[in-house]
């Protein structure tokens, strides 16, 4: 079977609570990737051919891990894409997680210069005058000496671009539009209050070092490339590089706002087994697997106030055709679908492609991907891992006692800063 585009967010590699950074978690995507839509069977060569694989933000986790972890796992990871399928081309839009990483290519902020993204492998070939080039083809393919980049290099067909803010095309009379969510983050758009409270509770001497850089007004943005230039110091600020350290300087008070936001309540059961779902369908599916995404979720509502205009402005500066728009996401780890119609009358798809990480054996990530088919159908795989074991142990149990470790230290964090705030 051929796709033209297949999405995946949120993989977080390198961290010990996503599945993907386990072997066992990258084979059981391997044959869950195979079955559905090619062949499952080692010895025959029915690879899924994918078009365009969009990788869509926080794919190595580069603030809660070190270099040599990420490489390992986003290595591994791309070995595992690539025995799985046949891809043509790659494309890579940076989330928080992984945003210094654009930073670093590009040396300044800003934005892509059009929507299709840099394109810094052409038919195998890098290309090595824009930013550090070299950097992210390491992290993903193993340059230079990579078994993953010799492959590349030899066979000279594979594209490989960075598209930030967003990722447009068009594909029959639909246009695609994939972005991680980082701009309309809640964090984000309330950047200023986050500043303030770590001032007031001296987060920075709690936790060691902490710089945020406030001056993130999203409100002052007129276009896609203002809000990125806006977003960047604040996002690089609290999501840093950890470098060659196992956690960055942030990792506790990132871990204090994931628990603020709830993450590690969310009660979600495994599926039985994966299954791929049509468009057509989805509003069929259980709402405990694939959310219904309506206008009351806080991620759809930053969405439309401070991200929509732009990303309309945006496409109909670059000669899109106005109608028919799939919008793609990924960042809230939550997954789900949506139809939402303008004011103009024109209606716009909407898909969270969830994410990979446990924050408590209780939850079973929202491990979900995009599809288009080669005829513009679009599908949501939702991929279970309810019966993958590593050994004795259910993978869904490993992954998670690092996170029930973080909460536990997160906990005491918590109640000692509020004995801060509330003495008494």
């Amino acid at each position: 079977m051929r796709l033209r585009f297949l999405a995946i967010s949120d993989t977080h590699l390198g961290e010990k609570t996503s599945l993907l950074s386990f072997p066992h978690g990258r084979q059981h995507l391997w044959k869950v990737l195979r079955q559905p839509f090619g062949s499952d069977n080692w010895e025959d060569n029915g690879k899924l051919e994918i078009e365009e694989m969009v990788l869509l933000g926080d794919i190595p986790d580069r603030t809660l891990s070190s270099t040599s972890e990420i490489i390992t796992h986003t290595n591994a990871f791309v070995q595992m894409l690539g025995s799985a399928a046949t891809i043509e081309k790659g494309i890579y839009v940076p989330g928080n997680h992984d945003h210094t990483l654009w930073t670093d290519y590009l040396g300044t902020a800003g934005a892509a210069k059009k929507p299709s993204g840099d394109l810094i492998v052409s038919k195998g070939n890098p290309d090595s005058t824009g930013g550090k080039v070299t950097d992210l083809l390491s992290i993903f393919f193993g340059h230079p000496a990579g078994s993953s980049w010799r492959r590349i290099h030899q066979e000279k067909k594979f594209d490989f671009a960075v598209a930030n803010p967003v990722y447009a095309t068009q594909f029959k009379d639909r246009t695609y539009v994939f972005t991680h969510g980082t701009h309309f983050k809640g964090v984000v758009t309330s950047s200023q209050l986050i500043k303030k409270i770590a001032d007031y509770l001296e987060l920075d001497e709690v936790l060691g070092g902490i710089e945020i850089e406030s001056d993130c007004d999203v409100n002052k943005a007129k276009n896609l490339e203002e809000l990125e230039k806006i977003v960047t110091p604040f996002v690089d600020s609290l999501w840093p590089s950890s470098k060659n350290n196992p956690t960055s300087r942030s990792d506790q008070f990132w871990y204090l706002l994931t628990m603020l936001s709830g993450k590690f309540d969310k009660h979600r059961a495994a599926p039985r087994e994966s299954k791929i779902f049509p468009h057509a369908n989805l509003s069929d599916v259980c709402q405990d697997r694939i959310r219904r995404l309506t206008t009351d979720d806080d991620s759809i509502k930053q969405w439309q106030e401070h991200f929509l205009p732009h990303m309309l402005k945006y496409l109909e500066d670059n000669c899109f055709p106005k109608g028919n728009i799939s919008f793609v996401y990924g960042d809230t780890h939550d997954g789900g679908w949506g139809e939402f119609s303008l004011d103009s009358g024109e209606e716009i798809r909407i898909y969270n492609c969830g994410g990979w990480v446990i924050h408590n054996k209780e939850d079973h990530p929202a491990c979900h991907l995009f599809a288009v088919d080669e005829d513009g159908e679009e599908y949501l795989l939702d991929v279970s891992y309810k019966n993958v074991k590593v050994g004795e142990d259910p993978l869904l149990d490993l992954a998670a006692q690092d996170a029930e470790n973080r909460y536990r230290n997160t906990s005491r964090m918590l109640r000692f800063l509020l004995k801060l705030v509330l003495p008494g």
